[in-house]
């Protein structure tokens, strides 16, 4: 395990198969990495649920950097600090900082949005943005709500966002916290995004949007919703159980996810996991 705030390129972590033999055709796409909720403490050993969460997304950071190559840009989808303190944020814009990479982040129901504009600078975006990457449009939405676990995007950001789909064709994928649709475990889908419906109307009268990716559920999804991909990626800490009606704690290791971008407007991702991270959730825990 490396020490506290450092990062180094080693990729003897990965669960996933080894690399693909095939011709590469890396100069035909764009490469992105998702990290999400890692809900750091401003106490290096802070923990959630038994995770030393600043030692295990410095784990995570440093297998996607290996393992992933050819990486232009890092987006964190929310929940980033959980204690709303401002060293949280300091540390996470240090260990981003050192990548050499350019990052974007969003609020999660856990942050502070003043302290994440303040300490993150241009990075933190909200309540909608858009940056570019290569020929694609990434559109970044704060589906937050002040004091609520669940969320929502309200009609007049839905709006901006069909504006703003309506003046650029341009392939494009958004992020977002909370999860637009319901993931099939219960007592999660009570915290989704209160208006996820009325999204992917906006989605649908737009397809260039070829995929919503969310954080918020701690866990792998995918779903369908006709020719869009709806991905959920595990969170970078504490990984909760699939398919449960209640609160549950999965015993496998964080992760991240790998988005690919091609030039033709498809889109491809993996989940990346790590193999042999010491730590795991206490499974007895009801909530956190």
């Amino acid at each position: 395990m490396p020490a506290p705030n450092t990062i180094r390129m080693s990729a003897n972590r990965a669960s996933q198969p080894a690399r693909s033999t095939q011709p590469d055709e890396s100069s035909g796409w764009h490469t992105l990495l998702q990290l999400t909720d890692p809900h750091l403490f401003a106490d290096p050993q802070g923990r959630l649920l038994d995770v030393t969460t600043r030692r295990s997304f410095e784990a995570v950071l440093e297998l996607a950097l290996a393992r992933s190559l050819r990486t232009e840009a890092l987006v964190l989808t929310g929940d980033l600090v959980h204690d709303e303190s401002p060293e949280g944020y300091r540390a996470i814009r240090r260990l981003l900082d050192r990548t050499g990479l350019p990052y974007y982040c969003i609020p999660g129901n856990h942050d502070s949005l003043p302290l994440m504009k303040d300490l993150l600078g241009p990075a933190a975006l909200a309540p909608i943005a858009v940056r570019s990457l290569g020929d694609w449009n990434l559109v970044f939405l704060d589906s937050t709500e002040p004091g609520r676990e669940s969320g929502r995007l309200g009609q007049a950001r839905l709006a901006s966002l069909g504006e703003l789909l309506a003046a650029d064709s341009a392939p494009a994928v958004l992020f977002l916290h909370q999860h637009p649709i319901p993931v099939q475990s219960a007592w999660m889908d009570a915290l989704g995004v209160a208006d996820g419906e009325e999204l992917l109307l906006v989605c649908d009268r737009h397809p260039q949007v070829k995929a919503v990716v969310c954080g918020h559920i701690h866990q792998e999804f995918t779903e369908r919703h006709g020719a869009l991909q709806i991905l959920g990626t595990p969170s970078t800490c504490v990984q909760f159980k699939p398919r449960c009606a209640d609160f549950a704690i999965d015993t496998r290791p964080p992760g991240y996810r790998e988005i690919r971008l091609f030039h033709d407007g498809r889109i491809r991702s993996r989940v990346v996991r790590l193999s042999d991270y010491p730590e795991q959730a206490s499974p007895a825990a009801a909530g956190y």
